[in-house]
């Protein structure tokens, strides 16, 4: 009788452990979790919501064996940050599995590693996927007081609709991905101007694909409702392609579609050796580089056309590369960028002029930055900052003079 009291007993205590709102079952990992880091406590505070009811209505599509939890911190005096597991459930469909007791900078790359890492902890599965939601201008630091150094993830500390506050920089985000105890599958980051090939070559060592868009995206985000399936696809290639093709339809022809790619970040050591060697060649050979044309996603200030940045990595090799030499750089780079989705024109608020012309042919689908003379003279340090970033290592920046 004691016997079966202790089991009846021992049993309870496990039923309640597998369902304390802490985690699923640790001893049956899901399949995949993705794990959305929402930093919305800026302007963007309010398409917060919206996005959370489209992955609501994109969750009921998904396997009951997978995981999609969201981190989420709004501007709100009210509301401390929290975190929600999303699931095919009419009654509960976000269910709060944690409430933090006080604010915090979502940008501090401390409490990025402490959220990702309790959610790995508490929702355990064979993989992880990461979606980065927020603001972002890709790797540039920002070298004004004003602004702070910034890179994503502003948080003004304020709870306020302000992006006057503290930003995380690509190297300190890549270091808190790499302390947590597994990688990602990808990191989709619907944030503006995220797929250089700076911040893709800083994270690859802790995703296998970073999907995102060089250009600036739209204000309202991704279409979550049909992106969170996609991203659940357990085929690489799939999963990939559908995303960047769900988030291109996106926008309508008249105001353009957003630009996106995929990049596969185990290629990036051969795509490092082969832009150091073109790019040996091209800086050697030419003394005046004219970027006038050329396809660019990025400037700070649009009455300045020297802060024009970002270009298309392709477009401006193939401009400059002798054929042969671009032939064997494009092989390269066509292993590690696996797919890219084209727009002749995409949606921009006032930060942009389409002074180019986009091609076929032309277009990569991937930003980078080439270290100019007029550089020394913009508002940004761009030659400055750029040395922050393993990329510039990787080609030989301080080789070339950079």
């Amino acid at each position: 009788m004691r016997h079966y009291i202790f089991s009846f007993v021992c049993g309870l205590l496990l039923l309640s452990a597998c369902s304390n709102g802490d985690g699923e079952d640790s001893r049956h990992p899901a399949k995949r979790t993705v794990i959305v880091y929402m930093a919305a406590e800026n302007t963007l505070s309010g398409s917060a919501q919206s996005d959370i009811n489209e992955m609501i209505q994109g969750v009921k599509s998904i396997s009951k064996y997978d995981n999609l939890i969201v981190f989420v911190d709004r501007a709100s005096s009210t509301e401390k940050p929290f975190i929600i597991h999303l699931q095919d459930n009419d009654k509960q469909p976000a269910d709060t599995i944690r409430k933090y007791e006080q604010d915090f900078y979502t940008s501090d790359p401390e409490k990025l590693k402490e959220v990702l890492g309790w959610v790995m902890t508490n929702y355990p599965a064979n993989d992880y996927g990461l979606i980065l939601w927020g603001h972002a201008n890709g790797w540039v630091i920002m070298n004004d007081v004003a602004s702070s150094r910034r890179a994503i993830a502003v948080d003004n500390g304020k709870n306020i609709i302000s992006d006057k506050g503290l930003w995380l920089e690509i190297p300190s985000l890549r270091t808190a991905l790499e302390a947590l105890p597994h990688s990602f599958k990808f990191i989709f980051a619907d944030c503006c101007n995220m797929q250089n090939i700076e911040v893709a070559y800083e994270l690859k060592d802790v995703t296998d694909y970073l999907i995102a868009s060089p250009a600036g995206i739209p204000g309202d985000g991704a279409p979550y409702d049909k992106i969170i399936p996609d991203l659940f696809n357990y085929d690489d290639v799939q999963m990939y392609t559908k995303t960047c093709d769900d988030y291109y339809a996106k926008t309508d022809e008249e105001n353009g579609h957003l630009p996106i790619s995929a990049i596969r970040t185990g290629q990036m050591p051969q795509l490092a050796a082969a832009t150091k060697t073109v790019l040996k060649d091209i800086y050697d050979t030419h003394t005046d580089i004219d970027t006038d044309g050329l396809i660019y996603y990025y400037t700070y200030k649009v009455s300045d056309p020297n802060e024009k940045t970002m270009y298309d990595m392709n477009d401006f090799i193939r401009k400059y590369a002798e054929e042969t030499d671009y032939n064997n750089w494009l092989n390269a780079f066509n292993a590690a960028v696996v797919y890219k989705k084209m727009s002749k024109k995409w949606q921009v608020q006032g930060t942009l002029v389409f002074d180019f012309d986009v091609t076929e042919e032309r277009f990569g689908g991937v930003s980078m930055f080439f270290p100019l003379e007029r550089y020394e003279h913009t508002l940004i340090k761009y030659n400055k900052g750029i040395r922050e970033m393993a990329w510039y290592h990787a080609v030989g920046g301080s080789e070339l003079g950079w």
